[in-house]
């Protein structure tokens, strides 16, 4: 008798965000076993009817009430949007409640949390949701313990993700957990996705926020320029050239857009792409090194130590890729 295919719950109170249900459904909609999908889908409402609608105003029917479903669930994902942060039946709440023993995971996406939180599911762990919505989170939820910065944080089996396209980022973790690395990177590269493994990364990189922050207009292009020119030496008479600035009033203008020094804030651009190299591919430390600009393997080294408290091979055993059995 062939296994029973994992079903996947998408959990939705309309309006939803569009890509919180989607972009997890086309990640786990690639896997096969046998030549068959390895996972079934299955969309739940937290109203009575047969569709659920969008914040953009699209409607997917096919959908279920959540107390006529009566079959087994593998993974649910509470999907995030304007009607997750709303008033929630105390119905909804309970069958969540009576329910989640018999659930493997229990995920949401974006501001999903709220519904998940409000069952007291939540209540004690480490939690994460999209960063417009913290505060609200924080203030409503106090028994939580809500981080900004994850992407997607695993508390138990327990999930919860940032906002929107960090349900993407869960589901090829989900996919990794199940059925190995080789097919969740085939998944990954089959979407033209990044392969962002560990939760722990940040919302967003030092160089967008940075870029979002910026006041004077001639600073506001020098992340991208920098990010993409570090193999250059950029020190402050670089930098200054760059945006068209004396180099005296570049580095007091620097200081007070960025609050750091050019050569701290170079080094944090070098380590973050370093970075990326460490979670994504074997590529040697001294080839790495190369690419982002540092000197040679030591001074990445040093700065990595410096700025991430693990050296450069710790970190890739903890969030690098790993060779894996599995074949789909």
């Amino acid at each position: 008798m062939p296994p029973r295919s994992p079903i996947i719950a998408f959990l939705a109170a309309s309006p939803f965000e569009l890509l919180d249900l989607t972009g997890p459904a086309a990640v786990f909609a690639y896997p096969t076993l046998k030549d068959k999908l390895y996972y079934s889908f299955r969309i739940l409402s937290t109203a009575s009817g047969d569709t659920v609608k969008s914040m953009g105003g699209l409607s997917i029917g096919d959908t279920s009430r959540f107390s006529e479903y009566a079959g087994p669930i593998d993974t649910l994902i509470v999907v995030g949007g304007l009607g997750s942060i709303g008033y929630q039946s105390p119905e909804l709440l309970e069958w969540l409640r009576k329910h989640v023993s018999r659930i493997r995971r229990v995920a949401s996406v974006c501001t999903g949390a709220f519904i998940l939180a409000a069952s007291g599911l939540l209540d004690g762990r480490r939690v994460a949701t999209h960063w417009r919505y913290a505060d609200l989170f924080a203030s409503r939820f106090r028994h939580l313990k809500v981080e900004r910065d994850p992407i997607f944080i695993k508390d138990g089996k327990f999930y919860t993700t940032a906002g929107v396209s960090a349900g993407i980022d869960l589901a090829l973790a989900l996919v990794e957990e199940d059925l190995g690395h080789s097919v969740a990177a085939t998944v990954a590269r089959e979407l033209v996705l990044f392969l962002r493994r560990p939760g722990s990364q940040a919302q967003y990189s030092a160089l967008l926020a940075q870029q979002e922050e910026v006041d004077d207009k001639r600073m506001r292009d020098l992340p991208s320029w920098a990010r993409s020119s570090l193999t250059r030496k950029l020190d402050v008479n670089t930098l200054a050239r760059v945006v068209a600035m004396s180099p005296r009033t570049f580095a007091r203008q620097f200081q007070s857009e960025f609050g750091t020094t050019p050569a701290k804030w170079v080094q944090s651009l070098r380590v973050e792409a370093a970075r990326q190299h460490l979670e994504a591919d074997h590529m040697p430390l001294k080839r790495i090194a190369a690419l982002t600009g540092f000197r040679d393997e030591q001074a990445l080294r040093r700065a990595f130590i410096q700025q991430m408290s693990v050296t450069p091979k710790e970190y890739r055993e903890r969030f690098g890729v790993r060779e894996s059995t599995d074949v789909i």
